[in-house]
């Protein structure tokens, strides 16, 4: 039988005593105990899809065009006032690797702020699977 990791119900603020932000990317991903049963870590491989109803319908999103030399914290920080939400923003564009340049002038879709809260509770409710 292959040996499996086990999913803890623990926080990051359990195992490290330091707060997150609310707002943190690490937020998305459970603990782990590894096979040797001592060896906690993060899943940073766990992969999120947003709702098919918030990327195609206009009520939740607009469109933003890229400006020059911008990053996504850049953006974040544009419209939700935050770096910290720029993981909302790659989401949103399927984005696969955020450290790779955007190009000025690509529209991409942002998630309209008053929206934010809902994601974030969304996130706070999939943790809980």
């Amino acid at each position: 039988m292959a040996a499996v990791t086990e999913k803890l119900d623990t926080t990051y603020y359990d195992e490290t005593g330091r707060r997150m932000n609310s707002t943190s990317f690490l937020n998305l991903f459970d603990i782990l105990l590894d096979t040797d049963r001592s060896t906690k870590f993060m899943n940073i491989f766990k992969s999120y899809v947003v709702n098919d109803q918030v990327t195609t319908d206009i009520l939740y999103y607009d469109s933003y065009e890229v400006e020059d030399d911008a990053w996504w914290d850049d953006i974040s920080w544009r419209l939700y006032e935050t770096p910290h939400l720029w993981w909302v923003i790659a989401l949103m564009n399927d984005v696969v690797n955020p450290f790779e340049e955007l190009e000025a002038g690509d529209n991409i879709i942002v998630l309209k702020p008053d929206y934010l809260y809902t994601v974030l509770k969304d996130i706070e409710r999939l943790k809980e699977l």
